[in-house]
């Protein structure tokens, strides 16, 4: 089964689901990130918490303003995606499965939307959804399932956060701690409601309603401020009555289970057994066990007293086959090997599997793979000088042909004429995203009467490229995300490289590693998207940390955005060569930026 990003259109997955023979599984509900899936890293140039390992301090939600005046909103925080009203479609397309964004969601948002995605499912798109905007929810629409859409149909614009129903707004009119209100949707005690006003945001829980005698449209209810005022939207984002959703759940579903290994004859102790955490326990009873009455253990009694473990744990199986048939204990003796196996499992669920031992995960390695891998030959016998690359994201670059890089990767046009006369380097090229199959077609047809070339990929389609064009080398940026030995072996099997992922720690870069290279920047790339953005070619945004930005098309229908930060030097990383990405903002002095580039590259050199 493949799992497809949130960007892919209908038509596209309808192309898949006629030609890929695997089960395919879609995103229909829940968060959208700004840039393509796997490709932010707009948190991590922030801060330290990286959007790739599950850490995303969600940059994309902030508040940002032109530079030189403009007012402030969300420009780049997307709507939720919500795919319900396509169920009816999605149900007879031959998707396999469909997922459900719901990480660091409530309870109560799990349990009511994957109830509605249920019903629908069941009944049809035409089933009631209504209660999907009670719980947490952003306003939404259908992301990309129609192709690219308006940057005003994507961006969630002043309120990036919750919406809820609107149920009412106030009247202005207050009578005895009771606040009068205009409706739109039925409200009862305990109900929750929230609302904005002065651009912060507020709520709190209804406590008690009257109806108006004169007017069905006014309702007075009490647990509002009486200070709100005329002219409030009030959205309800609990219900009083979103407890039901414990009632139909199962505790039962949360427990994992365990197999129980049960054992002893007659005379000797009751034991049973078990693995948690690849820790092995074994339990038995102080009482012996005797010949039964009437039914033995086997026949019942194990599987009634010990099918619910505790809280967390429940029995799977009970093997009895080293157990005596038709033997008895007490009812005490069960009773308290129950409540030693329900303690010792807890003890164990907590702890790590035992070290200087095999864990089941190795002993599988093991059992798969002869030796350990084997990384000796991406090491160099001996340092070599590091070389310096020039990637230039900039569509326009001769005023930069003078600087002293050992080569240069310049965006691709469909020919490498132009480059080759202007400048006197060796030349690269880095690829525009290929995102379709007609964008990997058009590419073949550029690619296929050229004799040689080096060029940098931005994702899968290398692999691809490179069986096509064993003639011309393939290498995958650093967006790749290769950040580790294995993965860099995998990619050069496969006859391919790969400049090393910014996330790749430098102290865990090993030395001597052979042809590596590693990646400065000058205005660090952030983002990939392909929402279609309203920043203009010469404007720069920023956010309330003065953190400044700007936007450049890379092709492709793909736009990627830099942070205004340059390096005040650029250190050497053992020996390995430099990928120096530059990007030149609308706010720089393009003569100034090649003086500056120079001067580092310099004392690079001389280092």
């Amino acid at each position: 089964r493949v799992i497809l990003p949130r960007e892919v259109s209908r038509d596209e997955l309808a192309k898949m689901l006629a030609t890929v023979p695997l089960e395919i599984e879609i995103f229909v509900h829940g968060a959208m990130c700004y840039s393509i899936s796997g490709r932010c890293f707009w948190s991590i140039a922030l801060g330290t918490r990286s959007g790739n390992r599950g850490t995303c301090a969600q940059p994309c939600r902030r508040e940002y303003s032109s530079v030189g005046g403009g007012r402030g909103f969300c420009r780049f925080s997307p709507r939720d995606l919500r795919l319900i009203s396509e169920i009816d479609w999605i149900k007879t397309s031959g998707v396999a499965s469909i997922k459900i964004e719901g990480r660091m969601k409530s309870p109560e948002y799990v349990f009511q939307v994957v109830k509605a995605y249920r019903e629908a499912i069941d009944a049809g798109s035409n089933a009631k959804v209504g209660r999907l905007n009670e719980v947490f929810s952003r306003a939404a629409s259908k992301g990309f399932f129609a192709g690219p859409s308006e940057a005003s149909e994507w961006q969630t614009g002043e309120n990036p956060g919750r919406e809820g129903v609107i149920a009412g707004t106030t009247t202005g009119r207050i009578s005895d701690g009771l606040v009068e209100l205009k409706i739109k949707e039925s409200l009862k005690p305990g109900d929750g409601l929230f609302w904005y006003r002065n651009g912060e945001q507020a709520g709190s829980r209804i406590t008690w309603v009257k109806a108006d005698r004169k007017n069905s449209q006014l309702l007075w209810v009490r647990g509002l401020p009486t200070s709100l005022g005329a002219g409030v939207e009030l959205r309800r984002t609990s219900n009083a009555d979103e407890n039901d959703w414990e009632k139909q759940w199962n505790r039962d579903w949360e427990r994992r289970p365990v197999d129980l290994y049960w054992s002893g004859r007659e005379g000797i102790n009751l034991a049973v057994e078990t693995i948690i955490n690849e820790h092995p326990l074994h339990i038995e009873t102080d009482e012996k066990l005797q010949l039964a009455l009437h039914k033995g253990l086997e026949d019942g009694p194990l599987q009634e007293k010990f099918a619910v473990l505790g809280d967390l744990f429940k029995s799977d199986r009970h093997i009895t086959t080293m157990l005596g048939k038709g033997l008895h204990i007490s009812g005490s003796a069960l009773k308290k090997l129950k409540r030693l196996l329900v303690e010792n499992l807890c003890k164990l669920e907590q702890l790590p599997p035992p070290k200087g031992e095999p864990s089941l995960a190795g002993l599988l390695r093991q059992k798969n793979s002869k030796t350990a891998p084997d990384y000796s030959r991406h090491f160099a016998a001996e340092n070599s000088l590091p070389q310096v690359y020039l990637r230039v994201w900039n569509h326009s670059f001769p005023f930069l042909r003078d600087l002293p890089a050992d080569g240069w990767i310049l965006p691709w046009n469909g020919d490498n004429a132009r480059a080759q006369k202007v400048l006197h380097a060796n030349v690269a090229w880095w690829l525009p995203p290929i995102l379709t199959e007609r964008h990997l077609q058009q590419l073949h047809s550029e690619l296929k009467n050229i004799d040689s070339g080096r060029f940098l990929c931005f994702g899968w389609e290398a692999f691809a490229l490179a069986r096509h064009f064993p003639h011309l080398q393939f290498v995958f940026d650093w967006g790749f995300n290769v950040c580790n030995l294995s993965a860099l072996d995998f990619v050069r099997n496969k006859g391919l490289d790969a400049v090393l992922a910014r996330e790749w720690r430098e102290d865990r870069i090993p030395e001597n590693l052979s042809a590596v290279r590693s990646t400065y920047a000058w205005n660090p790339l952030v983002s990939f998207s392909r929402f279609k953005t309203d920043i203009k070619s010469n404007e720069v945004v920023q956010n309330s940390h003065n953190d400044r930005f700007f936007v450049l098309p890379v092709g492709n229908g793909v736009n990627a955005m830099f942070l205004e930060d340059k390096p005040a030097s650029i250190i050497r990383r053992n020996n390995a060569s430099l990928q120096l990405d530059i990007a030149v903002s609308p706010e720089e002095n393009p003569v100034q930026v090649a003086k500056d580039l120079n001067r580092m590259l310099d004392s690079f050199k001389n280092a």
